[in-house]
């Protein structure tokens, strides 16, 4: 759990997310004092330490299985060991549900493929962002970015839109 805490620190710092960054610094340093036993495994402070990991790590699994169609609240609460409803509580604290982040991951990852892989078809990036059928894709593509897909990709885009993303991940459902 120490490690996807200083993971996650380290993509917060590279995204320039200052509203995340020092919670994780906390949640490192604490863990390296959890395991001296300067602080109680039982302690409130340890307690606050493991839900900042266990939504790290929950971040993590989401990258890594963003591919995946199915990945849904109950794929992950089983790999992390803990109940969907916790689960839920756990992205509640950051202000975006766990399908708010599934769907901005997947746009940006939309995105990067369609700057960075042109030759690729579109299907076939949908597909690798786990979108379950294309309709869908096209669908949540036109509500976050106002484009098509392949109007996006001619315009060559390079401007990162995640804010437009966060904003329609709000009322979209990815399924």
């Amino acid at each position: 759990m120490k490690e996807a805490c200083a993971a996650d620190l380290k993509d917060a710092m590279e995204a320039d997310d200052a509203a995340r960054i020092p919670p994780l610094v906390r949640a490192v340093a604490d863990f390296t004092l959890i395991e001296r036993g300067a602080i109680g495994a039982g302690s409130r402070r340890a307690q606050r330490t493991l839900r900042i990991a266990r939504l790290s790590l929950a971040r993590r699994l989401i990258a890594r299985h963003l591919s995946k169609p199915s990945l849904s609240p109950t794929f992950v609460a089983d790999l992390l060991g803990v109940s969907v409803r916790y689960l839920h509580v756990l992205f509640e604290t950051t202000g975006t549900s766990f399908s708010q982040t599934v769907a901005i991951k997947r746009m940006q990852e939309s995105r990067r493929l369609l700057r960075e892989t042109p030759p690729r078809p579109i299907a076939e990036i949908a597909h690798a962002c786990g979108f379950g059928s294309l309709a869908t894709f096209y669908r949540i593509f036109n509500a976050c970015e106002g484009l098509t897909p392949g109007e996006f990709r001619a315009r060559g885009s390079g401007a990162d839109a995640s804010s437009s993303a966060t904003a329609a991940a709000g009322h979209l459902t990815v399924k």
